[in-house]
Order: C-alpha cells, then structure tokens, then sequence
C-alpha cells in the first residue's frame, strides 16, 4: 500500500508540498529572468562601448550589484529546495524568511537594474 502523501492514482495529495513546489518553481523563473535580462543589459553596454564612458561605467557597476544580489537570491532558493548541503527548512517561520529574504533581493536587484535598463539607450556611444 502506498503511503497517503505520495503521489499516483488513488493516493492523497499533499496540497501543502505541492504549493511549496510551485512557489519554489515561480521564484526560480523569476530569478533565471532577471539575471539574463541584467545580462542582457549588460551586453549591450559593452558591445556599444558605452560600458567604457564614466556614466555607463557607473550604470555597469550597478548592474554587477544587481547581480550580486541575484545571485544571493539564487543561493537562498537552493537552500529552500534542500539541494545544496543543508536540507530544505521545515519550519515554516524559517521558510517565510527566506522568502522574505529573496523578495528583498529581487526589490534590490530591480532597483539597481531598472534604473540602468531604462536609461540604457539614452547612453552616448563611444
């Protein structure tokens, strides 16, 4: 007999792990998304010389930062799933924050990338 919580036909659910799977799965999106949109922005300040200007030096430094952060974000989501040494948090205070913890990242990211991104065509070329 298969235990209650594992999934196949005529087994229960677990509703509680399935959520936290989606959760993990919207947040690793959202952070894959983020970093090849600071990437790609980036990119583009280098293959139009613009990186190399005190201004676009500037917004380049930013968008390392966003990456830094990013990355963080990154690490924390690894911690969530249990892949990496530690096993995933169970207790749902710990889980919350790290979560709050990565939306604090992404906030900072974006702040630091945003700014950059929309003013990224304005820049002067080299």
């Amino acid at each position: 007999m298969k235990p209650p919580s594992s999934p196949g036909t005529g087994g229960v659910v677990d509703l509680h792990r399935a959520r936290r799977a989606k959760r993990l799965d919207l947040y690793r999106s959202k952070q894959t998304d983020r970093v090849r949109t600071v990437r790609g922005t980036l990119e583009a300040l280098t293959q139009s010389g613009t990186l190399f200007t005190p201004e676009g030096t500037r917004r380049g430094m930013s968008l390392l930062k966003a990456l830094q952060h990013l990355q963080r974000a990154g690490a924390r989501l690894e911690e969530l799933s249990g892949v990496g040494v530690l096993p995933a948090p169970r207790r749902p205070e710990r889980v919350d924050a790290l979560y709050e913890e990565v939306d604090d990242l992404f906030d900072r990211a974006d702040k630091l990338a945003g700014r950059d991104e929309a003013s990224v065509a304005r820049l002067p070329g080299r």
